[in-house]
């Protein structure tokens, strides 16, 4: 799948704020997670809404927040992102294993 120049730079930009040792995962988990939201969307490129999103669902819910001002930095309004900030999907599956 093609990247528009601005999402891999939303990607650099969130990558850079993760500490190097787990950067490339992170990197990688996002880059999935964009990628298959473009898809969802009948995308052939991913755009940099599918990067925050992508990075947003692959953030555990518990630090979410603290995204929100990280979004507002990178240039992005938080708002349209509320829902995905709010949702805990793929982060629910196989809890009550643990509990």
């Amino acid at each position: 799948m093609n990247w528009s120049g601005e999402a891999e730079q939303t990607l650099d930009a969130f990558c850079a704020m993760v500490p190097e040792v787990m950067r490339d995962l992170a990197r990688a988990s996002a880059h999935d997670e964009g990628e298959q939201l473009a898809s969802e969307r009948g995308a052939e490129e991913v755009e940099s809404d599918d990067v925050v999103r992508g990075w947003i669902r692959t953030t555990p819910p518990e630090q979410r927040n603290s995204l929100v001002a990280v979004i507002e930095d990178l240039g992005f309004d938080p708002e349209p992102f509320a829902d995905d900030l709010q949702s805990d999907e793929g982060w629910g599956e196989g809890d009550d294993e643990l509990s």
